[in-house]
């Protein structure tokens, strides 16, 4: 699924923000020529749906006509709209088609202030009980410092039986952060996350990750194997909790410039225009050849030089942006190489 970026601006400043690059620093909105444009780029993989992503996507002021003209288009199956929740009650009579789902970012009270909050939580109960869609709403955790609050989010989980919550380690988003061994910014954050998610699953309620999945390295077997009979006794389908695939994939994120990216945490390292390619496919193709195939090869770590995981493409190590660097270093031997040869 492909992610179309319609504004940079956001409602909230979030310390963690994945597109940092952008948001808060630039107040460009995509227009509904380049939106549309977008789309039809994103539909030559027919068989996916689209995203809607910001900055906080509400704020932009067409964005009721870009709902619109989402509902109107027969191509479009599904679309996921990426948000805070704080303004969603403007659009309900468009964002309860049966065409939308919402991936609600919970942030606690601490972070965004109480009045914001309780505005997305009021908004969670209108669209969840009011309107009946509770099967189409996901909340979301983003993990981004030791000893995270997520009480605040389990009570919301658990009023409205949601059975899923989307979780994930927030991705380096600085250049200091970038410089950090991602294996011990894993270990400081496992005891964290392992509490959060036996606290969810004590509850019913099965984490999955969206993205920087921690290594399976990282937890010991004995912790895997409580993980695993807890997501057991829920009786729910474990999404990908305890994969044996921990992996990173292109993305595709479309900017209002229609620029093109892999995603937000490596939007600083590689761009391209939708121009460039004649479907969504060739653009995943370009990003695997540009990050993934030298990803894998070069170590996250010293430590994962000798990794079955790695060397059999099950490990990904964690974000590419720890060794984003590291990547374009080689890139660009290659390319010197390649230029004397």
């Amino acid at each position: 699924m492909a992610n179309i970026m319609i504004t940079e601006r956001c409602n909230l400043r979030c310390s963690y923000c994945f597109a940092n690059e952008f948001v808060g620093k630039s107040t460009e909105d995509i227009s509904v020529s380049s939106f549309m444009k977008a789309i039809d780029f994103s539909l030559t993989n027919p068989d996916e749906g689209i995203g809607i992503i910001g900055g906080e996507p509400t704020v932009h002021k067409q964005f009721k006509e870009m709902l619109q003209l989402i509902i109107e288009d027969n191509r479009i199956k599904r679309c996921t709209l990426f948000t805070n929740g704080i303004l969603i009650d403007e659009y309900v009579k468009e964002l309860t088609h049966p065409k939308f789902s919402l991936l609600i970012n919970c942030n606690a009270p601490n972070d965004i202030g109480a009045n914001q909050f309780e505005k997305t939580v009021k908004n969670i109960d209108l669209f969840a009980e009011e309107y009946y869609m509770r099967d189409r709403i996901t909340l979301g955790i983003n993990m981004y410092k030791p000893n995270f609050e997520y009480q605040y989010l389990l009570e919301l989980l658990k009023q409205h039986q949601f059975k899923y919550v989307r979780t994930s380690l927030s991705v380096p988003n600085t250049e200091q952060l970038r410089r950090q061994s991602a294996l011990d910014y894993f270990y400081e954050m496992k005891p964290y996350v392992l509490n959060f998610y036996h606290d969810a699953l004590d509850v019913g309620i099965i984490p999955f990750y969206d993205c920087n999945a921690i290594p399976k390295c990282i937890f010991h077997q004995h912790e895997l194997e409580m993980l695993r009979r807890k997501l057991m006794a829920t009786g729910n389908e474990d999404r990908n909790l305890l994969s044996d695939f921990v992996t990173c994939e292109p993305v595709i994120d479309i900017l209002p410039d229609l620029s093109v990216i892999r995603c937000f945490a490596l939007s600083e390292y590689e761009k391209a225009k939708i121009s460039d390619f004649n479907t969504i496919f060739e653009a995943k193709a370009y990003f695997n050849n540009c990050f993934d195939t030298l990803g894998y090869h070069i170590c996250t770590d010293i430590r994962c030089k000798d990794c079955y995981e790695r060397l059999t493409m099950k490990c990904s190590g964690g974000c590419y942006a720890f060794k984003a660097n590291k990547v374009i270093e080689c890139r660009n031997i290659i390319d010197d190489i390649n230029t004397r040869n």
